[in-house]
């Protein structure tokens, strides 16, 4: 399921907006501060494997637990890091949608009844709006 995102402001030109992915963000944010990827696991208290994984798109959203732990890895602050890797809505609220859809994983439902959730979810939020 592809991650919701609000594109991130350029650093050089604050109105241009670029949209970038979750992996991109992470990548750039622990380049920036020159983290390997062992590091980068090491100080998250993450596998390798999984920081690997996360910067080549195989996952798609993240558990609050792991954010905490690339943001304590980052030396971010939580809402620092949801902030850089465009995870909140409006710099002030988590994505709904990213929230929903991590509180269904952990019930154990699938991809696809997940999309069905959200996606009736979505459905009923545009009719309140009309």
């Amino acid at each position: 399921m592809p991650i919701h995102q609000n594109p991130i402001q350029s650093p050089s030109n604050p109105k241009m907006s670029m949209k970038k992915t979750l992996e991109k963000c992470l990548k750039d944010l622990r380049e920036a501060i020159q983290l390997s990827q062992n590091e980068l696991a090491r100080r998250s208290e993450l596998s390798v494997s999984f920081i690997s994984k996360l910067e080549a798109g195989e996952y798609k959203t993240l558990s609050i637990d792991k954010s905490k732990q690339l943001a304590k890895g980052l030396g971010l602050s939580f809402r620092d890091f949801l902030a850089e890797t465009g995870l909140l809505e409006d710099n002030s609220t988590p994505n709904a949608n990213q929230a929903l859809s991590a509180a269904l994983r952990q019930r154990r439902f699938s991809d696809t009844e997940i999309n069905e959730i959200v996606g009736h979810v979505e459905f009923l939020a545009s009719k309140r709006e009309k």
